[in-house]
């Protein structure tokens, strides 16, 4: 739940969490070296306008497109959007938007070199999907359903996936991440079982673009309850950074995500932040109680506001992805 207090205080968000850990390992397939090549030969200023313009159009585009499919075919869509985000554990979450943009009904992907080496060819004139690549900047992955060969076992809907240890998925590569972005995240032991986290404003400026505000090292405050199990705190570590990275709690100040802080009513910010920690956890295979929150307030109101690009940013930071 989301609060708001006066300042020098942080605007509070609390939550709590049970899950379970069976790690599965996801694939390099991150959006941040194609991003920071398009925005990184520009000065400090336009560098940062110029991001936050591009943020702006695609936020705008991809959420058009995912407002339309609400419109047309209900609130499922979401529940759907976040079944297809979570299965897609081998890549970033951003480049399993894509895919999902490009082919809804998408069952296995994978690329050329990996269909043949399990004894499957890509069909003649199959159309690629287009995931981003570091240094690629793209390249071309291809569903179950345009290849041929050997079968895959029934049983397995991701011929691709590799076990063992998520690389990047862990408190310390979030909680770098974070601090690289300006959030500072800290363990406390006062609130005994009263509350998970928080989340809020440590410097908050009226321009979050000023120079004030690039000159400090934190802009943001992240506590949470030390008496959590180490997967608890997981989950609501990235329960409150959600809220951050979805604009809540105002800007970046070079342009990484819009201010929304006043944009959505309090059950719709509570509502992104916890599709945020669901992706999460589920990529993770982590057990978490959100998607019985999400289903109770999953109606079209919340639905038509919702930004399923931020969403989806949000996870990739989380995972430490970008």
């Amino acid at each position: 739940m989301m609060t708001t207090v006066s300042m020098p205080k942080p605007r509070v968000t609390r939550r709590a969490a049970r899950v379970r850990t069976d790690p599965h390992q996801m694939a390099l397939g991150d959006h941040a070296a194609f991003q920071s090549e398009l925005f990184d030969d520009l000065p400090g200023g336009k560098q940062s306008a110029t991001r936050l313009r591009h943020i702006r159009e695609s936020m705008e585009a991809i959420d058009s497109l995912f407002h339309d499919s609400i419109r047309q075919r209900g609130v499922e869509v979401f529940d759907q959007f976040l079944a297809f985000v979570r299965r897609f554990n081998r890549y970033s979450a951003f480049n399993a938007m894509l895919i999902e943009t490009q082919r809804p009904g998408a069952t296995a992907v994978g690329f050329r070199e990996q269909w043949e080496l399990i004894g499957r060819q890509v069909k003649p004139g199959a159309i690629p999907i287009a995931i981003l690549w570091p240094f690629a900047p793209v390249r071309w992955v291809y569903d179950l359903s345009d290849t041929y060969g050997k079968d895959v076992p029934p049983h397995d809907t991701d011929p691709f996936k590799v076990l063992g240890a998520v690389p990047g998925a862990s408190w310390s590569h979030t909680t770098a991440t974070a601090d690289r972005l300006g959030v500072k995240v800290e363990l406390t032991n006062r609130w005994g079982d009263a509350n998970a986290g928080l989340a809020g404003v440590l410097h908050a400026t009226k321009n979050a673009s000023t120079s004030v505000a690039r000159t400090r090292r934190h802009r943001w405050l992240v506590l949470i309850n030390e008496s959590l199990d180490i997967n608890a705190r997981f989950a609501t570590l990235a329960h409150e950074l959600g809220h951050i990275y979805c604009g809540h709690q105002g800007a970046h100040p070079e342009g990484f995500w819009p201010d929304r802080s006043g944009t959505l009513t309090k059950q719709q910010r509570e509502m992104e932040a916890e599709a945020v920690a669901y992706l999460v956890c589920k990529r993770l295979e982590l057990k978490t109680r959100s998607v019985l929150y999400l289903r109770r307030h999953a109606t079209p109101e919340n639905m038509l506001v919702l930004s399923k690009r931020l969403i989806i940013e949000a996870t990739n930071r989380i995972e430490a992805r970008s």
